[in-house]
């Protein structure tokens, strides 16, 4: 709405138009709210296979460097 609009509408309706926006903006922080609590809670879900993926990793390294000390011992 152009700000010559604002200009014409009654002091009621200026009100009605400020009380309908604040009740949407609060809206838009809930729902905002709740999408970032359902993204939390799906990070949360896949946590453990996160971790299972750091463990392989974690498993791989531990190998090799165990294989690169035990080549490094032979020379």
């Amino acid at each position: 709405m152009a700000e010559k609009d604002l200009s014409q509408l009654s002091n009621k309706k200026l009100k009605k138009l400020i009380a309908d926006t604040e009740e949407m903006l609060v809206l838009m922080k809930e729902e905002l709210e709740a999408r970032e609590l359902r993204s939390q809670h799906e990070e949360v879900e896949h946590l453990e296979e996160h971790m299972d993926e750091a463990e392989h990793r974690l498993g791989n390294l531990k190998t090799f460097l165990t294989a690169l000390f035990q080549e490094m011992k032979k020379r």
